[in-house]
C-alpha cells in the first residue's frame, strides 16, 4: 500500500514539475511590450522607439514568412511579431506597425541593410518609401489589414508606406512601418525580397 502511495506521489510531483516548467517557458505576449499610455516602445532590449500622441493600439499579429537565401534554393521560415496602432484623424485611418522578427534558425543571418539612414532614439535605421494596396494578397501585409477591418475601421484603398528597419544583431530585425492614405508607384516588396539572408561559413564566425 505504501509502495502504491509513494508511486502516485512521485507521479503527481513529476507532473506538477512539468506543468511549472511549461508555464515558465510559455512565451510572453508580444503586446506586453506596449503599456497603455506609454510614449515609448522597446522591441529590442533598451532601444527606444518613440510613440507620438494620437496613436491608438489595436492588436498584435504573429505571422510566419519565408525568407530568401543568397545563392540557395532554401527558404528559411521566420516569425514576425507586430504591434498595430491606428490614428483616426481622417476618413481612413493612418496605420503604424512595429515589428520584430523572431528567427526560427540561428544558422541564417540577414544581409547588411544599406541605403539612406535616419536616427531614431539614438540608433541608425535604414529608411525607404513604398506604396501598398489595402487589398494586398501578400500573406504578411494582408493580415495587418484584416486586423484593421476586424476592429471596425475601413482602410484607405492605397497607402504610402514609410518603412524604417534596423539590425541590432545579424539575426534580429526591428521594423517600423508608417502607413498614410495615398498612392505610390513603387510597391512594397515581400519580406523575402526586402530582407535577403545568407548562410555564412564557419570561418567567418571563427574567433581567434
Amino acid at each position: 500500500m505504501n509502495t502504491l502511495l509513494n508511486h502516485r506521489t512521485f507521479i503527481f510531483t513529476a507532473l506538477s514539475a512539468v506543468l511549472i516548467l511549461l508555464s515558465a517557458c510559455a512565451p510572453t505576449p508580444f503586446s506586453d511590450r506596449y503599456q497603455p499610455g506609454a510614449d515609448t516602445v522597446f522591441l529590442w532590449r533598451n532601444e527606444p522607439i518613440p510613440l507620438e500622441p494620437g496613436w491608438r493600439y489595436v492588436d498584435e499579429v504573429s505571422t510566419h514568412v519565408r525568407g530568401e537565401l543568397q545563392d540557395s534554393f532554401l527558404t528559411p521560415v521566420d516569425e514576425i511579431r507586430s504591434l498595430i496602432f491606428v490614428r483616426e484623424e481622417q476618413e481612413h485611418p493612418a496605420i503604424l506597425i512595429l515589428s520584430r522578427v523572431v528567427k526560427t534558425s540561428q544558422v541564417d543571418i540577414f544581409r547588411y541593410l544599406g541605403g539612406t539612414k535616419t536616427i531614431i532614439g539614438g540608433y541608425p535605421y535604414r529608411e525607404n518609401a513604398y506604396g501598398l494596396s489595402a487589398n494586398s494578397t501578400d500573406p504578411e501585409y494582408g493580415q495587418y489589414f484584416e486586423k484593421i477591418r476586424a476592429s471596425g475601421l475601413v482602410p484607405a484603398p492605397e497607402y504610402k508606406v514609410r518603412i524604417l528597419d534596423r539590425l541590432p544583431v545579424d539575426t534580429t530585425l526591428i521594423r517600423i512601418m508608417e502607413l498614410t492614405p495615398g498612392k505610390s508607384h513603387l510597391t512594397l516588396p515581400a519580406y523575402g525580397k526586402l530582407y535577403p539572408q545568407e548562410r555564412p561559413d564557419s570561418i567567418r564566425h571563427r574567433t581567434f
